[in-house]
């Protein structure tokens, strides 16, 4: 049997069992009330309770669902209230003040005067239908004119205090550029002194022109190019990108552009690399390098030139190009492969390439009188008609003031035909120049006039200099005057019974 508990008596009293047993009763009967049953008992109906028990997961439980309640509240009514505030900051962003503190940031940022045509703002863009910028004559900037701008904008726009973002895309641009003048102001709107308040990284365009003006004529056209201008660059500096494109110089063949890299350091422009292709076809490339001076008029800018497999006809012009055609390349030790102008009125462009032909290639003559005539004094040889120098054929060639010019020409293919000397194209494609020609001895007949035209060997070779005129379309030279001046040696000449009437015009005539 286990003892009682330390805290109860071991014994009782009958008088404490009876108090015990009592108050026991008047605990119940308070607790409980006293009904009399049918029979006449009486009983204590003791009213039932509910268990009552400790329960700490769900008093947790009711806790979060509390707190989750509070916070669906809290992000209801800041939802709204965003909702209120953003509705508050685009209907402002499309009011007049707004849109007359933008065209203040677009002068200060830009320096030129701004018209902006329908502008509105949403909470992710802003758009306008057209904005057009004009800058005073001693910007080399003269006009800029976008249309559809499309700007990603960042939350902060919308205080009015800036506008920036990641990019502007814009349908379509037009700049126009022009000769500045020194004495003339470069900014319509002075530069703030903090940080100009238009800021995006990105601006580009599917569609941009570019012209390049003097007083009453275009000096250089940009037609339907892709151009991208980037801020946030490794150097620091924007960079213009462009790709594709067709690029018209007065004088000058056309060309295309194929991509080019342009950077802007202060006052100067870098041409990093401007990649230009033939009017007509994409074989070879000509690359432009080098930095201009724009807002410098005395100084000379130079542009270093690199030609790779590029045909001659596009640096010539296709009226030369059918005379003397094939591809060449630069060659890279030459330090006379260059464009030199000065950003003035009159810029007088120089360019000079140093040439040989390029490995897979041949220069080709053709269209020259003197050739058809050795063709046929030479047992009527067909490849003295468009002669082919495909292995040591080098030469300059010289663009000024509309003249173009080959230099220093040497061609040579071996046992056939040498030819060296100038030729020069005028504006109105009349032709000048000296070529002396050499023709190994071994394939000159010894019975032939040809021999009496050339001087005596030198070399294995026989040489004649002719004088070359006309026009490009109907060259000319002075290979039957010299043929009519010769006179055959007397041990081979024929018997002149029924040869009298023998003439260069139709021992040449073609058949």
């Amino acid at each position: 049997m286990m003892p009682a508990a330390p805290s109860e008596p071991e014994k009782y009293s009958i008088d404490e069992m009876m108090s015990r047993l009592t108050g026991s009763a008047a605990d119940d009967a308070a607790e409980g009330e006293l009904v009399t049953r049918s029979d006449g008992s009486q009983a204590v109906r003791v009213r039932k309770r509910k268990r009552r028990s400790n329960q700490p997961h769900k008093e947790k439980s009711e806790r979060v669902r509390r707190s989750r309640m509070v916070q669906v509240s809290a992000a209801l009514i800041l939802i709204f209230l965003t909702a209120l505030a953003v509705g508050g900051a685009v209907v402002y962003a499309n009011s007049k003040p707004f849109r007359d503190g933008l065209i203040r940031m677009i002068g200060e940022s830009s320096g030129g005067t701004p018209a902006l045509q329908t502008f509105r703002m949403n909470p992710r863009t802003a758009n306008a239908g057209s904005l057009t910028l004009d800058w005073p004559a001693g910007n080399v900037l003269k006009n800029l004119t976008l249309r559809g701008l499309i700007a990603e904008i960042s939350p902060t726009s919308f205080f009015g205090k800036s506008l920036n973002g990641e990019e502007i895309r814009v349908a379509q641009a037009s700049l126009t550029l022009r000769i500045p003048n020194s004495s003339e102001a470069r900014r319509a709107i002075n530069k703030p002194e903090t940080a100009i308040p238009i800021q995006f990284k990105r601006y580009r365009t599917p569609l941009f022109n570019l012209t390049l003006t003097g007083e009453d004529t275009t000096v250089l056209s940009l037609l339907k190019s892709e151009a991208s201008l980037s801020n946030d660059t490794s150097s620091g500096f924007p960079q213009l990108s462009l790709y594709r494109g067709d690029l018209a110089i007065p004088e000058w063949p056309r060309f295309r552009i194929d991509r080019a890299l342009i950077g802007f350091r202060g006052d100067a422009t870098e041409i990093v690399g401007l990649r230009v292709l033939h009017e007509i076809n994409d074989r070879g490339s000509l690359t432009f390098s080098g930095t201009i001076s724009p807002f410098k008029p005395d100084q000379v800018s130079i542009l270093s030139v690199n030609v790779d497999a590029f045909e001659i006809s596009g640096l010539v012009g296709p009226a030369l190009g059918h005379l003397i055609s094939g591809s060449i390349d630069s060659i890279s030790s030459a330090k006379s492969s260059f464009l030199s102008f000065r950003p003035t009125e009159d810029s007088s462009p120089v360019m000079e390439v140093t040439f040989n032909v390029s490995p897979l290639s041949a220069i080709e003559l053709n269209r020259f009188p003197f050739l058809f005539n050795m063709s046929y004094l030479l047992d009527e040889d067909k490849w003295f008609e468009k002669p082919l120098f495909d292995s040591d054929a080098t030469g300059v060639i010289h663009r000024e003031k509309g003249v173009v010019s080959f230099r220093n020409l040497n061609l040579e293919s071996k046992g056939r035909m040498t030819i060296m000397g100038d030729l020069s194209m005028a504006a109105n494609q009349t032709l000048s120049g000296n070529l002396r020609v050499g023709l190994p001895e071994s394939i000159i007949p010894k019975t032939s006039r040809l021999k009496a035209m050339l001087s005596p060997a030198e070399d294995g070779f026989r040489w004649i200099s002719l004088k070359i005129g006309g026009t490009a379309a109907a060259p000319s030279d002075d290979f039957k005057e010299l043929y009519d001046q010769s006179r055959m040696p007397v041990e081979t000449a024929p018997a002149t019974s029924g040869t009298e009437g023998s003439t260069f015009d139709e021992l040449t005539r073609p058949r």
